[in-house]
């Protein structure tokens, strides 16, 4: 179902629907899709993992931007639903403050399956204090396939 590349550049076949709360299709993204947005890097430690990796990826903030998504929408969200049944939701006041990660590749490479690929909702824990609570914790969403845009 999912390929798994070395590089970006190969357009590995792992690919993420996003439904827009007032389409019935979805618009599927490629890995090699959200490269060309311009990759981002969180620097990290997590409470699954044992070192600090780097991740890297789009932030979810310009990928709904470029979908056309108006951040400042009163009491939009996303829903991540991940491959195994997990979804949470997160608000776009969470997206906007806490700016977290949509990542697809650790320490440069690309996570597959068994590691929490191919996408990964992750926040720059270390970075603020506030971000390591079991809240954030239960949105930090791996194996995510699917994103719903509420408005």
């Amino acid at each position: 179902m999912f390929g798994f590349g070395t590089h970006a550049s190969r357009a590995p076949a792992q690919s993420l629907q996003i439904f827009l709360a007032d389409q019935e299709q979805p618009i599927v993204k490629t890995v090699s899709d959200l490269v060309e947005l311009g990759l981002t890097d969180i620097a990290t430690s997590t409470v699954w993992t044992q070192d600090v990796d780097v991740y890297s990826g789009v932030l979810l903030a310009d990928l709904l931007t470029e979908l056309g998504v108006g951040l400042n929408a009163r009491g939009g969200s996303v829903t991540l639903d991940a491959m195994d049944g997990y979804s949470a939701t997160i608000s776009f006041e969470t997206i906007l403050s806490a700016r977290p990660l949509l990542a697809f590749h650790r320490n440069h490479r690309p996570m597959p399956v068994r590691a929490q690929g191919p996408f990964w909702l992750i926040f720059d824990y270390d970075s603020d204090a506030r971000l390591r609570t079991e809240t954030h914790y239960a949105k930090s969403v791996w194996q995510v396939v699917r994103l719903k845009i509420n408005f």
